[in-house]
Order: structure tokens, then sequence, then C-alpha cells
């Protein structure tokens, strides 16, 4: 029960920050510098080891589906990327055993990056898909992993306090 209202409260802080973004978007943080703040939070659950696998991937789930409804997206295109992130992050957790701040921001650039690449890659196949020229789509999504970067160590964190089974493993 206690992991449940973890996940809980991690998908309620989420919204709370989805909301603050969408309500000062434009004063935060301009356009290319908008950064993805539940995947770091997706991160930190995957790389703890006291969060079960079948937990975490239905929080991210959650998030991603949050992310859907908030940004006007077809259903189901962050929730899938995001449930991918969870995976991936959680591989990447378990078999590399780095910890601590530099390996939230690398890791959090890195898979912002990719994970923002295959959003864009999804959504060019809907309706009314995006269309970027390559310069714009790469700047756009490096400024983006950069601002998410930067703000995982904060996010990061604050999983840790709102969900106990998410403690950072020993170094």
């Amino acid at each position: 029960m206690r992991g449940i209202r973890g996940s809980i409260n991690v998908v309620l802080v989420v919204f709370g920050a989805l909301l603050a973004q969408s309500i000062f978007a434009r004063v935060l943080a301009p356009y290319p510098f908008a950064p993805y703040l539940g995947l770091p939070v997706v991160f930190a659950l995957a790389t703890a080891p006291g969060v079960p696998l079948r937990r975490g991937a239905a929080t991210a789930l959650a998030i991603g589906y949050l992310y859907d409804v908030f940004t006007g997206n077809p259903l189901g295109i962050h929730a899938f990327v995001f449930v991918v992130g969870y995976l991936v992050a959680s591989l990447v957790g378990r078999l590399l055993s780095f910890r601590g701040v530099p390996f939230e921001m690398v890791l959090s650039f890195i898979l912002t990056l990719l994970l923002g690449g295959l959003l864009e890659m999804i959504r060019s196949f809907t309706p009314g898909g995006m269309s970027w020229s390559g310069t714009s789509l790469a700047l756009s999504l490096f400024a983006s992993s950069f601002a998410t970067a930067l703000l995982s160590p904060l996010l990061f964190a604050l999983v840790r306090r709102i969900d106990p089974d998410s403690e950072r493993a020993p170094a």
C-alpha cells in the first residue's frame, strides 16, 4: 500500500509541475528551452532500487498520459515514450553502478534527447504531425534536453523525498 501511495504522490506532484509549467511557460522557459519535467521523475523511479518494475512502469504510463492531456497530442504518444524511457533508464540503472548528481544529469540529458527524437518521429506519422527542418529539430531537442538535465537533480531529490521506496542506492 505504501508503494501505491508513493506513486499517487509522484503523479500528483508531476500534475502540479505540469500545471505550473503551462501557466508560466512563457515567463519561466522560452520555447526551445522548455524542459520535460516528467522525464527526470520517471528516470528517478527507474534507477531507484526499491521501486518494482511494474509499479514504476504504471507510474510512467500515468505521467505520460498526463503529458498527452496537457499537450493536446493524440492520447498514448507520451504515455508510450515515457514507459519506453522508464524501461531504458531502468536497464541503464541496473547495468551501470553510477550514482549521484552527474549521473542523474547525464542520464537525463541523453535519454531526453533520444526520447524527444522518438517522440518527434512518432508524432510525424500522426494526422497533422509536426514538420521540422533538421536544424530547428536538433536545436529544440538539444535545448530541451539541456534544460531538463539542469533541473533533473532537483526532480530526483523531490522524488526521493515524496516516495520512500525511491531512495538512492549506496554507491
